[in-house]
């Protein structure tokens, strides 16, 4: 493994890059996230409350935010800097397998196995 971080986490589902910060998002079947730096190669931080699986993770291009969604059914919404949830979407009523930042806009969306892909609309909250 060349320049490469290791650690025993168990399967990882879903990685992604901070915009701006020597930083990267972890997430997997252990039920956590967590915050990376890369330049150190060590782990800052896990933030927990996931209920299952966690399949992808995504940092906010402008927020200190973190989108990550779950076998759980939500879609939660992470403050990385306070490392505390601010906000758990509800309405999927099947595993979550896919949620990302729109890349201008107040948005989400989402796409599920209960067939369904949701917009989110965030603008004025949080």
């Amino acid at each position: 493994m060349v320049n490469g971080i290791r650690s025993v986490i168990g399967p990882v589902r879903g990685v992604s890059f901070h915009p701006s910060q020597p930083l990267f998002v972890s997430a997997g079947d252990d039920y956590k996230i967590k915050v990376w730096n890369y330049k150190t190669r060590r782990c800052q931080f896990t933030l927990t409350g996931h209920l299952d699986y966690v399949r992808t993770v995504f940092f906010h291009h402008e927020y200190p935010w973190i989108l990550s969604c779950s076998d759980d059914q939500t879609i939660r919404i992470w403050n990385w800097q306070s490392r505390n949830c601010i906000a758990i979407l509800t309405g999927h009523n099947h595993y979550v397998m896919s949620a990302q930042f729109h890349p201008k806009e107040d948005l989400i969306v989402s796409a599920s196995l209960d067939q369904t892909v949701r917009v989110w609309d965030f603008s004025g909250k949080w």
